[in-house]
C-alpha cells in the first residue's frame, strides 16, 4: 500500500499540459477527480512559467498562443498514455507479471515516440508565428518542464520488484 500511495502521489504532482480525462486504471478510478484537478492547475500554471519565460512581445504573442493551444491539444492524448501506464503500475504492482511488464513497456516507448512526434509536427508552425531563435527558447522551456516532470516521477514511482530467482546476475565486472 505504500508503494501504491507513492505512485498516485506522483501522478497527482504530474506536471504534463493536461486538461482532459486521462486512461487512468479502472481499480484507480477514485483518484480520477484529484487527478483531474491536479492537472488543471498544472496546465495553468506551466502556460505562465511558458509566457514569463518567453518574454513574447504582442504581435508574436498573438501568432504563437494560438499554435501553443492546438500543439497543447495534440499533446493531451499522449499524457493520457503517460497516465495509464502510471495507474497500470500502481494498479499491478503487487503481482507485476511478464504480460503486464510489456504492456507497460510497449506504452511508455509508444508515449515518448508520440512525443517525439508532436514536436516535430509543430516545429516548423512555431517557427512560422515566432521565428527560430524564440522557437529554440521554448522547446528549451518545454524540456526542463517535462525535467522537472521526470524528477518528480522518479522520485516518487518506486522501482520493479525483481523476484529473488531473477536477481543474480551479479556484479558488472
Amino acid at each position: 500500500m505504500k508503494h501504491l500511495v507513492a505512485v498516485i502521489a506522483a501522478l497527482i504532482s504530474l506536471a504534463l499540459p493536461l486538461v482532459v480525462q486521462a486512461q487512468v486504471n479502472p481499480a484507480l478510478s477514485e483518484f480520477n477527480s484529484a487527478v483531474e484537478e491536479a492537472r488543471t492547475l498544472i496546465q495553468a500554471e506551466r502556460k505562465l512559467i511558458l509566457s514569463q519565460g518567453l518574454g513574447l512581445a504582442p504581435e508574436q504573442a498573438a501568432a504563437f498562443w494560438p499554435v501553443y493551444d492546438r500543439y497543447a491539444a495534440d499533446v493531451k492524448e499522449i499524457g493520457n498514455l503517460r497516465v495509464k501506464v502510471i495507474t497500470d503500475f500502481a494498479a499491478s504492482y503487487n503481482n507485476l507479471d511478464d504480460a503486464m511488464a510489456n504492456q507497460l513497456l510497449a506504452d511508455m516507448l509508444r508515449f515518448q515516440e508520440k512525443s517525439a512526434k508532436v514536436r516535430s509536427k509543430y516545429l516548423r508552425k512555431f517557427k512560422k508565428a515566432v521565428g527560430p531563435v524564440m522557437v529554440a527558447r521554448f522547446y528549451q522551456l518545454e524540456n526542463k518542464l517535462d525535467a522537472v516532470t521526470n524528477m518528480v516521477l522518479a522520485a516518487q514511482i518506486p522501482m520493479v520488484e525483481v523476484p529473488a530467482s531473477s536477481a543474480t546476475l551479479g556484479q558488472p565486472r
